[in-house]
């Protein structure tokens, strides 16, 4: 009677078979985090474009953009003034996502970060006609320093007299004001003739560039960011911890770079002065 010997794994083998089902292992978990990944950050732009459509769709509403929210209610919070402008509490705070039907975090759970204007705060400048910050003025009474009208052209400039008088061949006037005469204390208190238009960039917007510092935007009166899937250790109150590029969109500044390469990119919408006028211009609210 025969006897069958069975042959067994050695331990070389055993070990070679570990290490290859762990090579397997790993490569196919970087592959499936490399795919959740690109998903959570297809998922965040469709997110920043909702957001996008819905600045918009509150700006052909209201006749304005809302301030931000520093109270974590979702609505914007604003102060009045003893004359009655209604300014924004903080240049800025929370995206106010209930004013605007949108989510308030990120796909990563992160609060969205808005920023506005740097003279949204100031009475002085809210409602003025000449100041980019009155986009986000909302009630109050109106004011129009540096506005003036060249009745050769009938066009309005918001400009010294000097300079207007230069592209205008009679005396410039400021008497009169281009906004509706109806409703005369609430938005919109911004026009066409706002800066900014042609070489006229208007003071204190917030500037956008790109990645290799590039201006791509200076007209921008209100900015959204997500600070990406690192946003839980990059933002406001941790802002050493970012790259450079990531430092302008949380150091609190003006200055914002739109990232849209590398592991850790931020994601942003933003509205210039100029996007407000379209958003509006078939209210007839602007003239």
């Amino acid at each position: 009677m025969s006897v069958r010997i069975q042959k067994g794994f050695t331990l070389i083998e055993v070990a070679i078979t570990l290490v290859m089902i762990g090579g397997i292992s790993s490569t196919a978990l970087l592959a499936y985090k490399s795919v959740i990944d690109t998903n959570a950050k297809l998922r965040e732009q469709e997110n920043i474009n909702r957001i996008a459509k819905s600045m918009n769709t509150f700006l052909a509403v209201n006749s304005f953009i809302p301030c931000p929210d520093v109270d974590g209610d979702g609505l914007e919070d604003r102060t009045f003034s003893s004359t009655g402008e209604s300014m924004c509490s903080d240049r800025d705070g929370g995206l106010p996502f209930n004013d605007l039907g949108v989510k308030d975090k990120d796909v990563w759970g992160n609060p969205y970060y808005y920023r506005v204007h740097q003279r949204a705060t100031d009475e002085d400048y809210v409602n003025d006609i000449c100041e980019p910050a009155s986009v986000l003025g909302s009630t109050g009474p109106r004011s129009k320093s540096d506005l003036w009208l060249c009745p050769d052209t009938n066009l309005y400039y918001c400009a010294d007299f000097s300079s207007c008088n230069s592209v205008c061949s009679s005396f410039c006037t400021n008497t009169t004001d281009p906004r509706p005469s109806t409703n005369v204390t609430s938005a919109p208190f911004f026009h066409l003739a706002t800066p900014p238009y042609g070489s006229v960039s208007g003071s204190y917007n917030l500037e956008v560039t790109d990645e290799a510092g590039s201006l791509v935007e200076e007209g921008v009166v209100a900015m959204v960011v997500s600070w990406g899937s690192n946003g839980a250790s990059v933002n406001l109150d941790n802002c050493s911890n970012a790259s450079v590029s990531e430092l302008e969109n949380c150091d609190g500044d003006r200055d914002f770079v739109n990232i849209k390469t590398g592991e850790n990119r931020d994601f942003m919408t933003w509205i210039t002065v100029n996007q407000a006028k379209v958003a509006i211009i078939g209210s007839g609210s602007l003239r």
